[in-house]
């Protein structure tokens, strides 16, 4: 089974000259599109997975390399699982965060910089599982973390800026969870989670974008 994601990502601003300076602003966004589905050739199962979000973030630089940032996400994602007993499963999953950044340019070429995002931040989630529409289980969870990305920034003379993040390189992060059941169970879970990554899988979550920077 193979994932296909859309990361169309959008930057709105207007600037007066082509080049980061210490003051400008950025107003940056983007929407998240994934989706995937599998169907048994010897029987009716099928399994099928749909994803959606955006993002809207404030940003000033604070020197012609550095910005700091806040963020506001949000995603949707839906799985469905149809078994051969055509009893369908369904996961959705809603989440809300807020995050503060601060990013680090450091330039490679004119005009083309590496990007390193400094975030923290905080997520709210809600799931909820239902068998033929009927809510079988609910779970609300909290999670607080910090991470450092890595990215390409390319500033064109036209004043537009094209941007790729390769995902997180290394984080921490806390999640706290409570999940109830129809039958009335009850139940709480604690996490806490310290991961890496390289350059070899950072690239599976890249996401792309254009912009204009605001002065």
């Amino acid at each position: 089974m193979r994932k296909l994601t859309l990361l169309p990502l959008l930057l709105i601003s207007c600037i007066g000259y082509a080049q980061f300076q210490r003051n400008d602003k950025l107003l940056t966004g983007y929407i998240d599109l994934s989706t995937n589905k599998t169907s048994s050739v010897t029987s009716a199962a099928s399994n099928s997975n749909f994803g959606t979000g955006f993002s809207i973030s404030a940003s000033k630089f604070i020197s012609d390399r550095k910005f700091n940032s806040l963020t506001l996400t949000f995603n949707h994602n839906t799985t469905k699982q149809n078994p051969a007993s055509n009893i369908e499963n369904k996961q959705i999953r809603n989440s809300v965060g807020l995050g503060f950044g601060h990013t680090i340019l450091t330039p490679l070429a004119q005009r083309v910089y590496l990007s390193f995002p400094f975030t923290f931040g905080t997520v709210f989630s809600r799931f909820d599982s239902k068998n033929n529409n009927q809510t079988t289980n609910k779970a609300n969870n909290f999670s607080v973390g910090a991470s450092v990305t890595i990215g390409i920034v390319y500033l064109t003379k036209k004043k537009w800026v094209f941007s790729a993040n390769m995902g997180s390189l290394a984080g921490i992060r806390f999640d706290h969870g409570k999940t109830s059941s129809s039958a009335g169970n009850e139940t709480k879970s604690n996490a806490f989670n310290v991961y890496g990554g390289a350059l070899g899988t950072a690239f599976n979550n890249m996401s792309i974008g254009i912009g204009y920077l605001i002065k």
